[in-house]
């Protein structure tokens, strides 16, 4: 492979696919020099909204008042405007490689609430912490108020006993479903972390008066626990590193792990003290990552998707909402992940329905089609919420393409821009379709294949 195909592959995996305005830089960077150029570029900066963000006591006073509408629609503005500005961030931003391993950890460390600063925490979280120490990423997910509102452990309190933050700590967080730890280790961490929670301003607090002070026994060991004990403890098991590493290989590697390649990983992930960009760069430097079974094996996700068409095909929206519109009838929104465990991967994105639907997605974004369509019901994704009928695109003209900031693209071999991997036979059956059409046609056609869902 050139250096340009393994560029292509290298940011679709550690960002969010070739940037339109990037093409020629990689055609001549090396892939390691990529690489190091994605990590130069990803310093951490807060995310910035439109929308005007109010204090943690103004919130609070809000959330007293018994008029609950003022609280519900900031909720609902914040954070739809704070989606926006992460979904903006994915596409504009040159801190690929951060905003990538964000979008990992929001789906593993899955919270779904309404509360709009608690969502901002947390998402600010993952962004902070996306290349840091995983130890330090565990502390700070399992003591904010996202979580301890999701999770319910500002319930759990030594007269009664809350396991739900416990058990998805070690079954998805950590350790894995069934891992190392019993129901009984799930039952004594559960009462290790009696007394967390967050006061009425959301800042964490450790309730002194609902810890259980007791003795506990947890993975075999024996001692008077609090949360801090149970996460280092766990953290101290290289079957800890092994499973996220294993988790991280399949979202960035290829959904079928290599065995021996993870177990080799974890093993310098847990000598690291658990650093991640130590993992990363073990990965991305790595010969294995360009081999042909890793390139164009695994499916976009929704967001991948669409946030991959916008920065290689540059468009204005004249309404912000239509973009997300197609993330949601594709099962897939920003700050709504469908449960505890995350969203779904690999072909699970894919059905003869939304198939369909992603494929006529450029056509809709040109302004060739429209797209009239109800989300497809499912309780896990949309809670039980009646869903209204999403048109898009229905006056031909909310989205515009800017075709002339691309013309350096349209001119060049469009197949190996934009697929992962083509063959003669379909370059041979786009291009007949498209023999009297314009190169924008034809680009449109490419990206309207099923190859072009893989990366």
């Amino acid at each position: 492979m050139n250096n340009f195909l393994k560029n292509k592959h290298l940011i679709s995996r550690a960002g969010f696919g070739i940037h339109h305005n990037d093409i020629e830089k990689y055609k001549n960077l090396s892939p390691k020099k990529l690489y190091q150029e994605l990590k130069n570029n990803s310093e951490y900066k807060v995310l910035l909204t439109d929308f005007p963000t109010v204090t943690p006591e103004q919130y609070l006073e809000m959330s007293k008042a018994q008029d609950r509408k003022p609280l519900n629609q900031f909720n609902n503005l914040y954070n739809k405007n704070f989606r926006k500005s992460w979904h903006s961030q994915m596409i504009n931003s040159p801190y690929q490689l951060r905003e990538k391993m964000a979008f990992f950890w929001h789906g593993h460390f899955a919270t779904r609430i309404q509360h709009a600063l608690f969502n901002k925490e947390i998402i600010e979280i993952f962004r902070k912490n996306a290349l840091g120490s995983f130890r330090d990423l565990v502390f700070d997910v399992s003591k904010s108020s996202a979580m301890l509102n999701f999770l319910n452990n500002q319930q759990n309190k030594k007269a009664k006993p809350n396991e739900n933050f416990s058990r998805e700590l070690m079954e998805l967080f950590t350790l894995g479903r069934g891992n190392l730890y019993t129901e009984k280790d799930i039952k004594e961490s559960a009462r290790a972390f009696t007394g967390w929670s967050y006061n009425e301003l959301g800042e964490f607090t450790d309730n002194k008066k609902q810890h259980d002070a007791g003795e506990k026994v947890f993975l075999g060991r024996n001692g008077n626990f609090d949360g801090t004990d149970i996460i280092n403890i766990i953290l101290e098991q290289p079957e800890c590193a092994e499973f996220i590493t294993k988790k991280i290989y399949q979202f960035f590697v290829n959904d079928i792990a290599d065995e021996k390649i993870v177990k080799s990983l974890s093993q310098k992930f847990y000598k690291s003290n658990y650093d991640i960009l130590t993992l990363m760069d073990e990965i991305f430097l790595s010969d294995w990552f360009y081999s042909d079974e890793n390139i164009g094996s695994k499916i976009k996700s929704p967001v991948e998707l669409i946030v991959g068409i916008r920065r290689i095909m540059p468009m204005d929206l004249q309404n912000k909402d239509t973009i997300y519109n197609f993330e949601k009838i594709l099962g897939q929104e920003l700050l709504q992940p469908p449960n505890v465990a995350g969203w779904p991967t690999g072909l699970a994105w894919i059905d003869s329905s939304t198939l369909l639907i992603r494929m006529k997605i450029p056509s809709v974004m040109a302004g060739y089609k429209t797209l009239d369509i109800e989300p497809k019901p499912n309780d896990d994704v949309n809670m039980g919420k009646e869903e209204n009928k999403v048109i898009v695109n229905q006056n031909q003209n909310t989205i515009t393409i800017h075709w002339d900031s691309i013309n350096n693209i349209l001119n060049q071999d469009l197949f190996s821009i934009l697929l992962p991997k083509s063959n003669e036979k379909l370059q041979n059956t786009i291009l007949q379709f498209n023999s009297d059409k314009s190169r924008k046609h034809l680009m449109i056609s490419i990206m309207s294949t099923p190859e072009y869902q893989l990366c």
